[in-house]
């Protein structure tokens, strides 16, 4: 929407952009090389239904980048500067390297921005500035210092200013290769000079292969956190207890098949993973970065599965242009799912969060136009005992029946199951 030759708008599944006659990036979005990149998948397909307006699909849901982990800000930056390359011969730049022109449709990136493409005239890439902004810089203080894109991205909408990036990492900057980045440069900017094409290709061709490598020492694995190991570490279920709610929220969704799941506290993605093998696509929330960057990283190739970090007891609103440019997490969340999972979480909200029971309730009605999976622990539970024990609160404000008063106002029960050697009870809720 920023865009000076152009304005987007949304009507039904559709979105129209319609652009100025003179805009530079026409003539690219007629040529073979713009159909080249929608057949593989790099550019959202479009198709020009006017002289001067074009159409796309609109996705049914978006993530952005203060939801993301590093793996998926590293793949919106392999993919501009995939895409930078691609279209290099055809003598062509990116004017815009921002991560907010990425879309994600489960974990593959797409560029949207069709009105980011413009003609090499010269030297300098004209978006340097914002991929390093954007990519570079997040990706090594999150390396660094521990400070993710989500939480980055919360604050700089612009990405992170290389004055922010050389106060984060002090002196430690020079032992990274991100050090060139952040060199201060009191250099007033200069008039862009008209290049011959072929010297400019051959100059962005170079700037592309530095960035590259500066997004290679960025490239981030699997680590280790409390949330990210629950898995492989948790207590207070046996064996038999796992795989026995693991088989009966798998039987609950083949019975119910839900073409849209959506699963709040998902960890790694162990109940995700089941509800996209039924073919439902999921939408895949927790507050812990690592564990979603494990569920990233292990499902590199889903298109169903969309994860997003985010904190639902400090949910981020609305972003950009009057909050509406990207909308909060709740409003695109909103009747969203045909199944939403709520399983080993109630407890932490309502106890940990402090959210009452009736709250946790309507956010979940909110969420879900027919089935929850809900899991509800007893007062005597050992996880409760310990919350409770930690925040200097009374265990019977949280038992099952407190719990189900809650649900019961906008839900009725289909079935409930025991899971064995627990205090636990899993509930099929159909709202009302």
């Amino acid at each position: 929407m920023r865009d000076p030759e152009g304005t987007i708008e949304f009507q039904g599944q559709t979105v129209i952009r319609r652009i100025r006659p003179t805009a530079t990036a026409k003539q690219f979005l007629l040529s073979k090389a713009a159909a080249t990149l929608v057949e593989a998948g790099r550019l959202i397909p479009f198709e020009f239904t006017a002289p001067e307006t074009l159409e796309s699909p609109k996705l049914p849901f978006l993530s952005y980048p203060f939801e993301w982990c590093d793996a998926q800000l590293y793949l919106a930056a392999q993919l501009t500067l995939d895409i930078s390359r691609e279209i290099l011969g055809a003598g062509y730049e990116l004017k815009d390297a921002s991560a907010w022109n990425v879309i994600f449709q489960g974990n593959q990136p797409t560029f949207c921005d069709h009105l980011s493409f413009q003609p090499i005239v010269t030297p300098q890439w004209w978006a340097f500035g914002q991929f390093t902004r954007h990519f570079l810089l997040p990706l090594a203080v999150s390396q660094q210092r521990g400070l993710k894109p989500h939480q980055s991205y919360s604050t700089y909408r612009d990405g992170i200013p290389p004055d922010v990036a050389r106060t984060l990492l002090g002196l430690k900057r020079y032992m990274t290769r991100y050090w060139p980045l952040m060199v201060a440069s009191n250099n007033k900017s200069k008039p862009r000079t008209q290049v011959p094409a072929k010297n400019g290709k051959h100059l962005h061709g170079s700037l592309y292969g530095f960035c590259q490598s500066m997004l290679n020492g960025g490239k981030p694995n699997q680590a280790r956190s409390h949330w990210a190991d629950y898995t492989d570490t948790r207590h207070h279920y046996t064996d038999e207890a796992s795989t026995a709610k693991f088989q009966k929220v798998g039987e609950w969704l083949e019975n119910t098949a839900p073409a849209w799941v959506v699963d709040l506290g998902c960890n790694t993605g162990e109940f995700t993973v089941l509800s996209a093998g039924t073919g439902a696509d999921v939408i895949a929330v927790d507050l812990d970065h690592d564990a979603i960057q494990k569920l990233v990283l292990s499902q590199s190739n889903a298109t169903n599965i969309h994860p997003l970090v985010t904190n639902l007891g400090d949910m981020v609103g609305g972003r950009g242009w009057c909050g509406d440019e990207f909308p909060s997490l709740m409003t695109r969340l909103h009747q969203r799912a045909d199944m939403l999972l709520m399983l080993a979480l109630i407890h932490h909200l309502a106890i940990s969060e402090g959210i009452h029971m009736g709250k946790i309730a309507q956010m979940a009605a909110h969420i879900t136009r027919e089935f929850l999976i809900v899991e509800l622990l007893d007062e005597n539970d050992p996880m409760v005992l310990h919350l409770c024990s930690q925040r200097k609160r009374e265990p019977k404000e949280f038992s099952v029946a407190v719990q189900m008063a809650a649900f019961s106002q906008y839900f009725s029960t289909v079935a409930s199951y025991s899971v064995p050697n627990t205090l636990r009870t899993l509930c099929l809720l159909k709202k009302l």
